[in-house]
């Protein structure tokens, strides 16, 4: 048996001071450890899983993000 796990292509993420969120596209993603988002085809923030959520910094700015929607689907192996 073997399990597949897919994300999403994008994730919210929010700017902590003034609590703005915006959709950013995933670059890449490591579950419960690394995000990579890019913000308006510009903007590249890296972000580390800090137990609750994923944290950044680009700009002097801090971001947080609860990152992208996980899917898991158990697959057999056909004829057993």
């Amino acid at each position: 048996m073997a399990t597949i796990i897919r994300h999403g292509n994008v994730c919210e993420v929010m700017q902590i001071s003034s609590k703005r969120t915006v959709e950013a596209v995933i670059q890449e993603f490591k579950e419960h450890v690394t995000l990579v988002i890019i913000v308006n085809k510009a903007i590249r923030i890296y972000m580390k899983w800090n137990g609750k959520s994923y944290e950044g910094r680009s700009a002097g700015m801090d971001f947080t993000s609860d990152g992208p929607v996980v899917t898991r689907t158990q697959t057999t192996a056909r004829g057993y």
